[in-house]
């Protein structure tokens, strides 16, 4: 049997490089939770989980499977309301050993908390990379209106997570 999709609820240890691998051999799709307080810690999170499995492997090496398996990062974050909003969407732009790097492409801006203590805001839609707006015509997916494309990636506003 080879599923289409591989779903994971929350990893937490040695069981990360299982799932990094998983997700590296054609599973186009996958989704896992991992916690942590930003796209890029969530990057660093799932190389030092991935160093707890009992499989010696080097830390540069957890690099290359978590560049090759991870293409967008979804981060939510608990607001003083209590409430649960998606903050950033960032899609990793890393290669090989390379270290980490993400280009957000969608951000949420709250509004000034008013009377009803409720966080409001709205969604920043920022460029797509080139690269992607490509592999939505190829896979014949529409580019959603909100985005623009940027033609170069230099160009994108890019973060890199130092490790």
């Amino acid at each position: 049997m080879r599923p289409d999709r591989i779903i994971v609820g929350e990893v937490r240890g040695g069981e990360t490089l299982d799932m990094l691998q998983a997700m590296s051999t054609g599973h186009d799709g996958s989704l896992a939770t991992v916690h942590a307080n930003s796209a890029e810690d969530a990057l660093m999170r799932l190389q030092t989980l991935g160093s707890m499995s009992e499989v010696l492997i080097p830390f540069e090496a957890l690099k290359d499977q978590i560049n090759s398996a991870v293409d967008v990062v979804v981060q939510l974050t608990r607001h003083a309301d209590g409430s649960r909003k998606i903050t950033e969407i960032a899609l990793v732009v890393s290669h090989g050993r390379e270290q980490f790097r993400i280009v957000p492409v969608a951000r949420f801006v709250p509004r000034p908390v008013g009377a009803d203590r409720v966080v409001h805001g709205r969604f920043e839609h920022l460029p797509l990379p080139r690269q992607v707006a490509e592999k939505l015509y190829v896979a014949n997916e529409p580019l959603p209106a909100a985005f623009r494309v940027a033609d170069a990636i230099d160009v994108l506003d890019t973060r890199q997570a130092i490790g």
